[in-house]
Parts: structure tokens; C-alpha cells; sequence
């Protein structure tokens, strides 16, 4: 059985002071679930906070695999979310993200999107991405 992210990191839980934080909520939420657990959306939210990066890393590039274009609110979120990751963490990954950047190119090409600048933005990022890995490897 997987272990929870409260489990693998060891952080405690935020106690309830008695005023309400929708953040504290949130954090002691997905420190209760395991890696298979999480949402696109609870991933996006972790990768803009920088909060337990690895594991969140890890699940977007899984989440990413399947579907290049997955967002939270809008297609191609999780991808902008995980370029913007905690770079510490990021690079330790380049390798696995490597071939979801290529398939996400290659599937941009013939996807459609609601608009034409959404696709550039994409397309953008992946490019980007992709320079900020073969800068890193080379």
C-alpha cells in the first residue's frame, strides 16, 4: 500500500486555530492522500506553491504522459505549472520529461485548440522547456 504524502514526508498537520484557511485546508487535504491520489488540480496547486515538489514532479510528468493538454481551468496548465516547478527538484527529472515534451510536440501539431494563441502559448512552453533541458544535459 502506498504511503501518504503526511507518511513520506513526516510533516505533522496543520492544527486548526479556529480561523478559517482555505490553504490549511488544502495542505492538510493532500497530505492525507497518497501519490495516486492526487489531482490534476491538487498537482498544479502543489507545483505553484512548491510544496513537497518531488512527489508533485513525479505525478505531473505521469499525469503528463497520458495527456499533454490536462489543465486544471484551462488545456496545457499542468505542463506551464510543471516548467514554473521548483527548478531544485525539476532537474532531477529532465530525463523522464524529455519524451512527454516530444509527444506533446508532436500531438500539439494536429490538436485543436480553442484558439490559435492558446496553441503558440503551448507551443511556447514546450519549446522553453525543452531549451532549458538541453542546456542542462549538454
Amino acid at each position: 500500500m502506498s504511503k501518504t504524502l503526511k507518511e513520506i514526508y513526516e510533516y505533522d498537520l496543520i492544527e486548526d486555530d479556529g480561523i478559517d484557511y482555505t490553504v490549511d485546508e488544502w495542505f492538510n487535504t493532500i497530505m492525507e492522500k497518497t501519490k495516486d491520489q492526487l489531482s490534476v488540480a491538487d498537482v498544479s496547486r502543489m507545483l505553484r506553491q512548491k510544496i513537497c515538489s518531488r512527489i508533485a514532479i513525479k505525478r505531473a510528468i505521469e499525469m503528463l504522459s497520458d495527456d499533454p493538454f490536462t489543465g486544471e481551468m484551462f488545456e496545457g496548465q499542468l505542463m506551464f505549472n510543471l516548467y514554473k516547478g521548483k527548478e531544485k527538484y525539476l532537474k532531477l527529472f529532465y530525463t523522464q520529461m524529455a519524451p512527454v515534451l516530444e509527444k506533446a510536440g508532436l500531438m500539439a501539431k494536429c490538436h485543436k485548440f480553442g484558439s490559435n494563441e492558446e496553441k503558440e502559448e503551448y507551443m511556447s512552453v514546450i519549446a522553453k522547456f525543452a531549451q532549458k533541458i538541453k542546456e542542462a544535459t549538454t
